[in-house]
């Protein structure tokens, strides 16, 4: 009795399932179609043909996607839930924008949960044999999307690549709060985002190569076991990253004050 399922017969053999009605088969296909519409709307907005503040008018990406409107409005709420759209009362849906601002607050926010837990992921990284495995996979991982300098670079997926290897190590933190608080700063897709509202392009090549770079040196600070080098490694990658978004006072001061609160784990200037 105890193993019996809503489709068990009394007896408890299983019974047969009735076959799929039209209305399945339809929501199936409405299903697929949204999962695919989604996909594309996603793509288009990481490569940047709908820029941060851009209204989405459900009408046009029906023409353009030639679907009806009922897969665009799913695919336009799905977007929504990810955070990558915004919707307005009375108003189209909007592509987010993610400001320079509150991606340097974040950024800070992130140094402080890695440095102030160094010690806790060193010490955890030791007793992790599958870490390093994972990260090199994730690094090489990366590395193939920038490999061929002629092909265009699939930029959703090294966000999210890169997001799974700094939320990889930070899982020796073995501090479940902390681990939901590093997630929620979503920073990768920040500063992706962010530098294409500022410059209305995708992030550079230059600045993906500079990435594996430091990326590469925080594999070998966990891999020495050392919290020194290791502290280094991700304040310099967090500093050198902000740079890139120097684009007012505003943002000048917000990444002077980093600086000084990690100078102890910057090379001198």
């Amino acid at each position: 009795m105890g193993n019996s399922s809503p489709f068990d017969d009394p007896d408890g053999s299983p019974a047969y399932e009735s076959a799929p009605s039209d209305s399945d088969f339809q929501k199936l296909i409405s299903t697929s179609l949204v999962d695919l519409v989604t996909k594309r709307l996603r793509a288009d907005i990481f490569a940047g043909k709908y820029l941060p503040g851009k209204k989405l008018v459900v009408r046009e990406l029906s023409e353009d996607l030639g679907v009806s409107h009922t897969p665009i409005k799913d695919a336009l709420n799905r977007l929504s839930a990810e955070g990558l759209v915004e919707a307005f009362p009375n108003r189209s849906m909007v592509i987010r924008k993610f400001t320079n601002n509150e991606l340097i607050e974040n950024m800070g926010v992130r140094l402080m949960c890695e440095i102030f837990y160094a010690p806790e992921i060193i010490r955890n990284a030791a007793r992790d044999p599958e870490l390093i495995e994972e990260l090199e996979f994730l690094w090489n991982a990366m590395g193939q999307l920038i490999r061929d300098k002629n092909e265009a670079v699939n930029h959703e997926q090294w966000v999210e690549y890169e997001t799974r290897f700094h939320r990889r190590y930070m899982m020796d933190s073995a501090n479940g709060k902390l681990i939901s608080v590093y997630r929620a700063l979503d920073v990768n897709r920040f500063t992706y985002f962010a530098y294409l509202w500022n410059n209305s392009i995708p992030l550079r090549l230059k600045t993906y190569e500079l990435n594996m770079t430091e990326h590469r040196e925080i594999i070998e600070a966990l891999k020495e076991g050392s919290v020194e080098r290791f502290s280094r490694a991700v304040a310099w990658h967090v500093v050198r990253a902000c740079e890139d978004y120097v684009v007012d006072d505003t943002a000048r001061e917000k990444i002077s004050q980093i600086k000084r609160l990690a100078k102890n784990y910057l090379p001198d200037e």
